[in-house]
């Protein structure tokens, strides 16, 4: 059966930060198909912001309701109802046949999800970790598809009988990550909030290297008790054109997952394992179940399952400029066109294709 793309596509997102939306956006257009994004997180109300968010905040903190208690459920100008709302009114107006949700948790009433689910197909690309999907038990039964980035994550949804579910990992934008001549002035960066798995890791490399960069929310406010560390925090975030730019000044990029805070690591990969190598950087990942689905261990990527064993490998890498060189351009030749948005794209369509050919 040919593939019958869309004509207007909504994809919902919490924040513009990342650039997914657009990216995915983007390759939706190159098809000749319309795409808007939505964003969930600014689509708020100052009465929510200043009143209802503090009110429960400080009625949760000094334990005078249940941790997950909202004083104010159902007030039209909730930050969950006002942002439902104008959904309902969007979809309206521009009246995608295909509404996509880039993540999944994003705070919808599910009587909003059910009513935009009569008028379009209602797909979700569960962009979170393994452990996280259960959070979307209760609305999965209104996807007419839902994707996840991990095997783990798959096995789940098959276990609780969705039958409409497949694997798609995350994919790189080639158009915002891409080799630029730049000298490499850090030994080594790491990109991600701070969690104690991190930190872990993170202070295990900094025997190695002090000569370091990182960015990400809470590592000032949990780290202090670690000074080195402490001291090489940038910033709560970095975003846009700068983290390519990050990328390309650096001799290794880390990366350490935070999905997972015992064992040996979560089987789904974020969206640094092809932006990184994309980028003409070195790639220096803690372990991830389905890695090798993309990039091979050892070859286009370097691995360790343990902190000792991470901090082994950033020494070798940074005694061996041939091998970490090597590294990172048999890397970027596969990442560049191993997933892209625009296998995103085709496999999105063709699976609205054969829902609108089945119904």
């Amino acid at each position: 059966m040919p593939i019958r793309d869309p004509g207007r596509v909504l994809i919902v997102t919490d924040n513009d930060r990342i650039g997914q939306a657009e990216s995915l956006a983007a390759a939706l257009q190159k098809r000749g198909t319309q795409a808007r994004v939505f964003y969930s997180i600014p689509c708020n109300t100052r009465f929510d912001r200043y009143i209802i968010h503090p009110v429960n905040h400080y009625a949760n903190t000094l334990r005078l309701v249940s941790k997950h208690t909202n004083l104010f459920q159902g007030h039209p100008k909730s930050h969950k109802e006002f942002r439902s709302a104008q959904l309902r009114r969007l979809c309206q107006e521009y009246r995608p046949e295909l509404l996509v949700l880039l993540r999944g948790r994003l705070g919808f009433t599910h009587a909003a999800l059910a009513e935009v689910k009569r008028e379009a197909r209602l797909f979700c690309w569960f962009i979170e970790g393994d452990h996280l999907v259960r959070e979307i038990a209760e609305e999965a039964v209104l996807y007419d598809r839902l994707y996840t980035i991990s095997t783990e994550a798959l096995a789940w949804a098959e276990r609780q009988g969705l039958r409409e579910v497949s694997l798609l990992q995350h994919a790189v934008d080639t158009d915002r990550f891409f080799p630029m001549s730049l000298p490499k002035v850090h030994d080594w960066c790491f990109l991600g909030g701070w969690s104690p798995r991190r930190q872990t890791y993170l202070r295990a490399l900094l025997q190695v290297s002090a000569r370091c960069v990182i960015y990400g929310a809470g590592w000032r406010r949990r780290a202090w008790r670690s000074p080195r560390l402490w001291l090489q925090v940038y910033g709560r975030g970095i975003w846009g054109p700068a983290v390519n730019r990050l990328y390309n000044q650096c001799r290794v990029v880390i990366n350490v997952s935070s999905w997972q805070e015992t064992g040996r690591g979560p089987a789904g990969l974020n969206m640094r394992f092809l932006e990184v190598p994309a980028a003409g950087a070195c790639l220096l990942s803690d372990y991830a179940g389905d890695a090798e689905r993309l990039l091979r261990r050892g070859e286009e990527f370097m691995s360790a399952d343990t902190p000792e064993e991470m901090q082994a490998k950033l020494a070798q890498l940074l005694a061996d400029d041939a091998e970490r060189e090597r590294v990172a351009r048999r890397g970027r030749e596969t990442a560049s066109g191993v997933r892209t948005y625009s296998h995103v794209a085709e496999e999105l369509c063709r699976d609205w294709s054969r829902c609108e050919g089945s119904a």
